[in-house]
């Protein structure tokens, strides 16, 4: 036999081996009723706690159907344009600018002619820097190299 005890709010508890206590819902807390069995369940309930019916599904999954998350910021359909970025900002470094510049200095005209030409592909930002910046360092360092070879002579 179950031993028989109230808690505060004199809601009966039973306490014995193999016994569960009884659940009853807090005072002001949200509830809502199972659509299934009409058992009063706390809101943050997934699952009846009678029937085990779920109270809550889980949402549909959210399908995608433009690529505007990067498509602005990272031209991943004008890869002329991006490598000029990349290669353009690698040409600051000593002794292998002069490359690196000349190759994103190509790459940016073809990337920005290919942007002009497919506004869809976007790029032009990409392209402008690789043009910039592998044009400016590769006649930086041409020009260091050549004050380097009229000076030791």
């Amino acid at each position: 036999m179950a031993a028989v005890r109230s808690n505060q709010d004199s809601t009966p508890v039973f306490i014995a081996f193999g016994f569960f206590p009884t659940y009853t819902t807090p005072p002001g807390e949200p509830t809502m009723f199972c659509p299934k069995c009409g058992t009063e369940n706390l809101d943050n309930n997934f699952r009846c706690t009678k029937c085990q019916e779920v109270l809550h599904p889980s949402a549909h999954p959210a399908v995608v159907t433009s690529d505007e998350t990067l498509g602005g910021m990272i031209p991943s359909k004008n890869t002329a344009a991006l490598a000029a970025y990349y290669l353009g900002v690698f040409s600051a470094i000593p002794f292998l600018g002069i490359p690196l510049g000349i190759a994103a200095l190509v790459l940016g005209i073809r990337g920005a002619r290919n942007a002009r030409e497919h506004p869809e592909v976007k790029g032009k930002v990409h392209a402008w820097v690789g043009i910039i910046a592998g044009g400016l360092f590769a006649l930086l360092y041409l020009g260091i190299i050549g004050l380097m070879v009229v000076s030791s002579k």
